[in-house]
């Protein structure tokens, strides 16, 4: 999408962190935008301070996981400003927390309350919005705001929230490809961010209370814990996030990587060797066999 003035933007997730940088971003762009949140109050407040600095904003609260929400966050961005130009599926919950452990300890309630927001909730807006933005038959834009933990192999003590993410980058390429094929005037972008000083280690305050359970954090993951905590604080700003991915988007990447460190680098390229080497390996393998 090269131009977004007067374009209209649809953001979850957007109370705080990189959804709220994102809104403010739009804004700038001069963009319309709806803004949608789980939590009311947080929402409130964005839409206050948006609204301050000029901007056009309609809040929705929206709970992503539920697809009803999703029909009506959409019914109220087209009742309001008759298109959506932009679709961020932004939401997303962490996993720094009592559920980082090993992967065979994590209580299902944490695998459904992860996989529901980080997956299912950007599948309900790929499902709610997609179709309207095809119907328009104009230039649109969804951005899938998923992790480098999407791309390297899992860090130690992220197991579910990697396999969420490793799932969304799935998600994004199979969307990608699919429009690609029918020639839609749609484009697919997926952020994936490493370290940002976000709430994104506090989620809890928002997980369902059927979801809720009582149990003792695995103290094998103290420093694992600590690490990251201490990671998020010195993170990169959600600002500096939000304003390279706009960039990205004028220019139509695919994956948007917010840092490109040779550390992270190093850590997909090793992953990729050792998916290719293992294509060797069994190939020599059948060799072996046939001979």
């Amino acid at each position: 999408m090269k131009e977004f003035k007067d374009k209209v933007a649809v953001i979850t997730g957007a109370a705080n962190g990189i959804g709220y940088s994102l809104a403010k971003k739009a804004i700038s762009e001069g963009m319309k935008i709806v803004i949608s949140d789980i939590e009311k109050a947080a929402l409130t407040q964005a839409e206050a301070e948006l609204k301050a600095n000029g901007g056009e904003v309609l809040a929705v609260v929206t709970d992503v996981t539920k697809i009803d929400e999703m029909h009506s966050l959409a019914q109220k961005t087209i009742d309001e400003y008759g298109a959506v130009h932009l679709l961020c599926n932004n939401a997303g919950v962490g996993f720094y927390m009592k559920s980082t452990t090993y992967a065979w300890e994590s209580p299902l309630e944490d695998w459904k309350w992860i996989l529901d927001v980080n997956l299912m909730g950007v599948l309900h807006g790929i499902q709610v919005f997609v179709p309207i933005m095809l119907k328009q038959d104009f230039e649109s834009h969804v951005l899938n705001t998923a992790s480098m933990a999407g791309l390297v192999p899992p860090i130690f003590g992220s197991g579910i929230y990697s396999v969420s993410k490793h799932a969304l980058i799935a998600l994004s390429e199979s969307l990608k490809n699919d429009l690609i094929r029918i020639g839609a005037n749609v484009k697919v972008s997926v952020l994936c961010p490493t370290f940002v000083n976000t709430k994104l280690g506090m989620s809890d305050r928002n997980r369902p209370k059927e979801l809720t359970i009582e149990y003792e954090p695995n103290p094998d993951f103290d420093t694992t814990v600590k690490g990251a905590q201490g990671a998020l604080e010195k993170g990169m700003s959600p600002d500096k996030v939000s304003d390279f991915t706009f960039q990205a988007l004028k220019k139509e990447f695919f994956y948007i990587l917010s840092d490109t460190g040779l550390s992270w680098k190093k850590m997909v390229s090793n992953r990729m060797d050792g998916i290719l080497e293992a294509f060797k390996e069994n190939k020599d393998l059948k060799k072996l066999e046939a001979s």
